[in-house]
């Protein structure tokens, strides 16, 4: 394996991940706002 291989695999894992949490933030933010509009 040569370093421009590592550095692109790095870069994809890095990427994936990134990817990852935007799914899951999106998930999230539209369940939050109706409970705490149910909870008032």
């Amino acid at each position: 394996m040569t370093g421009w291989t590592l550095f692109f695999i790095m870069v994809g894992v890095g990427f994936l991940t990134a990817q990852l949490f935007r799914i899951i933030d999106a998930i999230e933010r539209p369940s939050r706002r109706p409970r705490r509009a149910g909870a008032r």
